[in-house]
């Protein structure tokens, strides 16, 4: 075997090691790689599972809120009406010697 020969040789025998390494020991780094990946990959999607509760949970009191706000409206309206004297209850009869629609 001449020079050449032996320079093809051994490189192909230095890319076969090389090839035989990353695909065993390359594997393994990926492996790992892959494992931290699905890891976080799990963190966020429990994350996002807490922050679709907060939502909902804020949506509730969103909700509890504008049934608050419609009873503090319905009572406004009804304190204007006592304010006009409208909505108390009282004998109409024109017997009765009460307050004689006064307020």
């Amino acid at each position: 075997m001449d020079a050449g020969s032996w320079a093809i040789l051994i490189a192909a025998g230095a890319l076969m090691l090389n090839f035989v390494d990353k695909i065993w020991g390359g594997g393994w780094k990926l492996s790992n790689r892959i494992t931290r990946l699905e890891s976080g990959v799990d963190g966020i999607q429990s994350e996002i599972k807490k922050l679709v509760e907060a939502i909902g949970k804020i949506a509730d009191m969103r909700g509890d809120i504008r049934v608050l706000d419609t009873r503090v409206l319905a009572t406004e309206q009804d304190i204007r009406e006592l304010r006009h004297g409208e909505g108390f209850v009282r004998n109409r009869t024109l017997t009765d010697p009460g307050i004689n629609r006064e307020y």
